[in-house]
């Protein structure tokens, strides 16, 4: 095998990629992989189509610093590894984005058939490596003369197109044979791509797949029958939601008088915030009960007793998803709108407009509506400044950390959360309405947290809080090598709560809670920190805090502001104040 066979094919599927919309390639270091990593760093010289470079020397990172660019700029990345384990250390990211659809594009090199299954260094099975995680495969021949380079565009331009039609990642398996070093002939080379010359004129796809998102039209909206009388009483509950929708539903939720119920992870503002903390009064519960109509954007949602709440609905339910993938984990009877991102805003326009045309009837219907919304309203944010103030508002604590939030961030920073207990916290106490927020809500691991912020902020360049448990960052620590190369200011605040503290919110048996579930660790984050020169904060109060978050987030580079709690004090309070939530409802 000539090399110039090798780095012909490995040109050609990344100058491919780049003309399909691949505008960033991720790369860990490798030797077999040689031939990618050329021809990414050639694609990032080229003039019209340049592509950006992202390095990182621990595979199971890069692939979550991908997954947070993907996030990001809502576009396919590609990610160039090695053969061997380093292929598997991104199964982690691989399976969060087929469950929530960020699109990579992963990019192995792998050793050729006849170094397979004979003893050979570095060699194991890659090809379905990644099973039914991703959307489709590509599994390639070594290169060799006999194999036509306009069937490799064919195939790579199929995949692609799956991949835009689908979501998820896509994985393109490259066995290559030695040599990879060394002079190339090009006379021989312009031979070889003489077949595709045209094509490697023109600056275009060789296939252009035309992708018309289809625009999905608002039916008929519900008939209630004799149960309604003008509107029906309708909650929205959302998700995680393309950017910008925010105005629309709230219009939406003007037109019907309906309850708004956001995920944190939305951006938008809930009308009767702190729902899983509130859901746990029974009557409340009781008058969100009377809810006819549930119009459910987006998925994956944080809170355990909104979850529970819609289980037992009887409502209408519709649910509007970017994909056409289940997102019901109750199984319930609705109906499911498949819609595009870009085609939401108009979606939900038309929604509003249909609203204001059917549910217009005057009388007492309506009246009997509102004072259903004002009332569970006002009776919610009631019960929750009666919890707040059972909690100390200068007392540094998880619970006042997010209480804090939102007054934290200046107007145009990102906000990453992490999972287990810091998400739950935010979901409970923080309006971090006005703000992009991102998280990993697909498998919901503690795995490649700081790497996935890391890419969101490379994606965004925009200032942005990391919030995360001190478990989660030890998990991802080679990651804190990224934040180094942070694109804008940035802080990444550590709960260290010395183990998961999770564990103290859940049934667990405290004889074995700390042996086998909290794990206690002992570690602190300042000389981690240090390590990676990056700044480290540790304030003992609120302004302490107010002022190191400020300061990070406006001055270039990134601090870690380590917050130290008692163990098992943020689950202990959390258990507390749903114990008193459920006791009011029944001393009312």
């Amino acid at each position: 095998m000539s090399l110039s066979h090798t780095h012909i094919w490995a040109e050609v599927v990344i100058e491919e990629l780049s003309r399909l919309g691949v505008r960033h390639i991720c790369i860990a270091p490798g030797s077999r992989s040689t031939p990618l990593t050329l021809a990414a760093v050639k694609q990032s010289q080229h003039r019209q189509r340049p592509v950006t470079l992202h390095r990182h020397f621990d595979e199971r990172g890069l692939g979550y610093l991908a997954l947070g660019l993907a996030k990001s700029v809502r576009e396919p990345i590609a990610v160039i590894v090695t053969s061997g384990t380093a292929v598997a250390n991104l199964l982690p990211a691989v399976v969060e984005s087929g469950l929530t659809g960020e699109p990579l594009v992963i990019l192995s090199a792998d050793r050729p058939f006849e170094l397979m299954d004979c003893g050979a260094n570095q060699a194991i099975t890659q090809s379905g490596l990644f099973s039914s995680h991703v959307t489709a495969e590509l599994a390639l021949p070594a290169p060799t003369a006999e194999l036509p380079l306009p069937a490799l565009l064919t195939r790579v331009d199929q995949l692609l197109a799956r991949q835009a039609e689908q979501g998820g990642s896509v994985h393109i398996n490259c066995p290559f044979r030695e040599p990879f070093y060394g002079e190339r002939d090009m006379v021989e080379e312009e031979r070889v791509r003489a077949p595709i010359a045209r094509w490697w004129q023109s600056g275009k796809p060789y296939i252009h797949h035309h992708h018309h998102g289809h625009r999905v039209s608002v039916p008929d909206l519900p008939s209630f029958g004799q149960k309604v009388d003008g509107y029906p009483r309708t909650v929205i509950v959302l998700g995680a939601v393309p950017e910008g929708v925010a105005a629309a539903v709230e219009k939406v939720a003007r037109s019907l008088h309906a309850i708004i119920l956001a995920d944190p992870q939305s951006g938008v503002a809930s009308s009767a915030p702190g729902y899983d903390l509130w859901l746990n009064h029974p009557d409340l519960c009781q008058q969100l009960n009377q809810t006819q109509w549930v119009i459910q954007l987006g998925g994956r949602l944080v809170s355990k007793r909104l979850s529970q709440w819609l289980s037992q609905t009887t409502a209408q339910y519709w649910l509007l998803t970017e994909h056409a993938q289940a997102l019901d984990p109750n199984h319930l009877s609705l109906e499911q709108f498949v819609v595009p991102p870009p085609h939401w805003l108009p979606w939900l326009q038309e929604l509003a407009e249909s609203v204001a045309n059917t549910y217009s009837a005057p009388g007492e219907g309506i009246d009997s509506v509102k004072t259903w919304q004002q009332t569970l309203i006002r009776d919610a944010k009631h019960q929750m400044q009666q919890a707040a103030t059972t909690l100390s508002h200068t007392a540094l604590s998880e619970h006042s950390v997010f209480q804090q939030l939102p007054a934290l961030l200046p107007k145009r920073a990102d906000i990453f959360i992490g999972n287990s207990l810091a998400i739950r916290l935010a979901d409970m106490w923080a309006d971090l309405s006005g703000h992009r927020v991102f998280a990993n809500r697909g498998a919901s691991g503690i795995d490649g947290l700081l790497a996935c912020a890391a890419g969101v902020q490379r994606g965004r360049a925009q200032p942005m809080l990391v919030v995360l448990g001190d478990t989660s960052a030890l998990y991802d620590l080679n990651s804190l090598a990224l934040w180094r190369e942070a694109s804008a200011p940035a802080a990444i605040l550590i709960l260290n709560n010395n183990g998961g503290g999770i564990f103290d919110a859940l049934p667990v048996d405290q004889t074995l809670c700390d042996t086998y579930y909290r794990m206690p660790h002992g570690l602190g984050f300042e000389h981690i920190a240090a390590q990676f020169s990056l700044g480290h904060h540790q304030p003992v109060t609120l302004d302490d805090l107010v002022v190191s978050v400020n300061q990070a987030l406006t001055t270039p580079g990134t601090d870690v502001i380590e917050v130290v709690t008692p163990s098992g004090e943020a689950g202990q309070v959390l258990s507390e104040c749903l114990a008193a939530m459920a006791a009011r409802g029944t001393h009312a």
